[in-house]
């Protein structure tokens, strides 16, 4: 007796994976319309990727259907939407202040950052359309905005180092280069 070889001209794929002690999962993969499927027969995490890996010997799901499901699993709509992570970025941006003023911010300055612009996401239309254009313009205007909260929340709370701030820095403007802000005179000597 022959063994059934699967024919090439088959579209759709079913993947049957045991993710755990009860739970069984079922993937189907239908490659022309490039749709994904799963069938669990216990509550899962949405987008859990432990269910999409399999085994050598199993099929593997597209990785397309993987970054899909990564993607699905990020904790919040800012992060999901835009792919940008606003506590990087307010890192990035209380760094750069405290560099330029070589002085400390408060422990919980970027936190503060980060939970604002979490909080402004899904609250205010023209804040989402800035985060969400194409190429890097949407991570720009994310450092744009952290660096004008930064500026006003300065000026309220530590106003002798908001006086230290380029008036630029206020209207989301990156800080000079510390190694651009020393001027060399003609006679090559740094005044």
């Amino acid at each position: 007796m022959k063994p059934k070889i699967p024919s090439r001209r088959r579209r759709e794929e079913t993947l049957t994976l045991k993710t755990g002690a009860h739970s069984v999962v079922s993937c189907k993969l239908n490659r022309k319309k490039k749709i994904l499927s799963l069938v669990t027969s216990s509550p899962t995490k949405k987008g859990d990727l432990s269910l999409l890996t399999s085994s050598p010997t199993k099929k593997r799901v597209s990785l397309r259907a993987e970054f899909h499901a990564w993607r699905a699993s990020l904790p919040t709509a800012l992060e999901r939407d835009t792919l940008l992570t606003p506590e990087w970025i307010a890192e990035s941006v209380v760094q750069e202040v405290e560099r330029f003023l070589k002085a400390d911010l408060p422990e919980n300055f970027a936190e503060r950052l980060a939970a604002k612009a979490h909080y402004l996401y899904p609250r205010h239309k023209h804040f989402q359309k800035g985060l969400n254009r194409p190429g890097n313009r949407g991570r720009d205007n994310l450092y744009m905005f952290m660096r004008h909260w930064t500026a006003g929340w300065l000026k309220r709370e530590q106003s002798a180092l908001y006086k230290k701030l380029p008036w630029s820095f206020g209207q989301g403007q990156p800080l000079p280069n510390a190694a651009l802000s020393i001027f060399v005179q003609g006679d090559g000597k740094k005044r």
